[in-house]
């Protein structure tokens, strides 16, 4: 989830940096299991359904070149691994639902999914999502980290969204949010990755990091975690920084869905789908408009408001 930044409770957040301060400065956060395992896909490929409902601030073409780039992100032919030759086998396959196609309800149905909610297509009243929230990740997992079912949220309630590539000129006096900025950083919740800082107003326990230290906060926090993805707050209507992946989150990727590690299973009905397994062809509309845009999107130059993801 990504929010504005407060500075509320800064003395509280000071403690809490005193008390980190011997921590390592660089490392990622995985999501855990209540039993403390660490959460992840076991499919080489995610498909995830784009549902736009009744979004309006972008053109659908806009939308897809938009969600293919943050997925392209972090896929394979993307993302090179420390070790200078290895890239991480997993793949998100994103795919626009056909325009007019209602979205689910979010939960655990075994159906991933990308949706907006909008004025005419509010989020819930008891839903996790407020006025400050841009975006929210919920992930279902089993006991033994297995991730069975992620859906993505986009507040568009209060929140405007563009597609703020190089050469952007906000129009009409509105300073729109970069959807690409923060759907890179949700796709990055949807595999596995906690937040790179701690928020005690949140997430009461202190999340420790793949150096087993507990996470610096997130106000004030350290250069190094403000330049992650997985970084919690925005800094700017104009950011675009979270569209690349930082050192860390990188080795995040690459140590979670190691080459060596890819199970060679797909659920996608589509040749030669780059996963490592091919099936009988099932034409798509929406999921060629989305590739078409990652295609577009990688001869490119490449979060959103200061709030919390």
């Amino acid at each position: 989830m990504v929010r504005w930044q407060s500075t509320a409770g800064l003395s509280l957040l000071m403690a809490a940096a005193l008390a980190v301060a011997s921590a390592p400065a660089s490392a990622y956060v995985r999501k855990r299991t209540d039993g403390g395992i660490g959460e992840y896909w076991q499919v080489s490929c995610i498909p995830l359904a784009v549902y736009v409902n009744d979004f309006g601030q972008m053109s659908r073409d806009e939308v897809a070149k938009s969600i293919a780039a943050a997925a392209h992100t972090w896929s394979p032919t993307a993302v090179t691994c420390p070790d200078g030759a290895s890239h991480p086998f997993l793949e998100i396959v994103p795919e626009l639902a056909p325009a007019n196609t209602p979205a689910p309800r979010v939960g655990y149905d075994g159906h991933n999914t990308l949706l907006f909610y909008t004025a005419e297509h509010p989020y819930p009243e008891n839903s996790s999502i407020g006025s400050l929230t841009i975006a929210l990740t919920s992930v279902f997992a089993r006991a033994d980290g297995h991730i069975v079912d992620a859906d993505v949220q986009i507040n568009a309630v209060d929140n405007i969204f563009a597609n703020r590539d190089p050469g952007y000129v906000a129009l009409g006096g509105y300073d729109p949010l970069d959807l690409q900025n923060a759907v890179t950083h949700e796709l990055g919740h949807l595999i596995g990755l906690g937040h790179s800082c701690w928020n005690p107003f949140s997430d009461f326990d202190q999340p420790i990091d793949d150096m087993d230290a507990g996470v610096p906060p997130c106000d004030p926090p350290p250069d190094i975690v403000k330049d992650t993805v997985m970084f919690a707050n925005i800094g700017g209507n104009g950011e675009i920084s979270k569209r690349t992946l930082s050192p860390d989150d990188i080795r995040a990727v690459c140590e979670m869905y190691p080459a060596t590690a890819d199970p060679h299973a797909c659920t996608l009905d589509s040749p030669d789908d780059g996963c490592g397994c091919s099936a009988a062809a099932s034409p798509s509309s929406g999921v060629g408009l989305l590739l078409a845009s990652v295609l577009a999107a990688a001869t490119a130059t490449y979060r959103r408001r200061r709030r919390p993801h």
